[in-house]
């Protein structure tokens, strides 16, 4: 059976920022980023989808995805040989981290080490990929990100073309032959345990 598409929205707590998103994701099974989709439509007034935003009672999408990111890519050794799902935990690895640097929901965190976790981590997957550190965040996501869509899409010639800006062939192949990378898993178990604090508004 073919995995279904993937397709970038911003979130609307990070407007510069771009991220997957989708129905259903590769397991088949309702996707957290369908809550990112669903959330402009609930300005509009519909009454259905502000009733499933508030049972799910988060004002944040990201903190949805930050609370799965540990149980679909919290083992990193199994990246290995999977590139499209590489490129999707290394987009969320750059997507945390942003937040943490310049989200207002996520700049003040109850662990006071979640940004630095995050920063390291980003550190760490930048490495394995040979992206280098002065590449600008906003521009590993998108890269990242568009490269993941094509990927689940078989495109791999657009995928590289999306990692241009970042690499291009050479970060493509590498986003086969991962190692295991553990500041990263750690961040995502960070990420996840802090998107489980209670707060208000969120």
């Amino acid at each position: 059976m073919a995995r279904a598409g993937k397709v970038a929205v911003p979130l609307p707590t990070l407007p510069r920022l771009t991220i997957l998103a989708g129905g259903v994701t590769r397991r088949m099974k309702p996707s957290p980023f369908a809550v990112a989709l669903l959330l402009p439509l609930a300005a509009c007034g519909g009454g259905g989808v502000q009733s499933a935003i508030g049972q799910i009672g988060v004002a944040d999408p990201l903190r949805i995805v930050a609370r799965v990111a540990p149980f679909e890519f919290g083992n990193t050794e199994q990246l290995k040989g999977r590139p499209a799902e590489a490129a999707e935990a290394a987009t969320r690895i750059e997507t945390f981290a942003n937040a943490a640097e310049t989200d207002p929901y996520w700049t003040h965190p109850q662990n006071a080490t979640l940004l630095p976790q995050l920063q390291i981590a980003r550190r760490e997957f930048r490495a394995a990929l040979g992206i280098s550190p002065r590449v600008p965040n906003e521009v590993a996501m998108v890269s990242l990100g568009e490269a993941a869509r094509a990927l689940y899409a078989y495109n791999t010639p657009a995928a590289e073309a999306a990692l241009a800006p970042v690499g291009g062939a050479s970060v493509m192949a590498r986003l086969s032959d991962l190692p295991r990378l553990p500041r990263v898993e750690e961040a995502f178990q960070a990420m996840a345990i802090e998107a489980n604090q209670p707060r208000l508004g969120r």
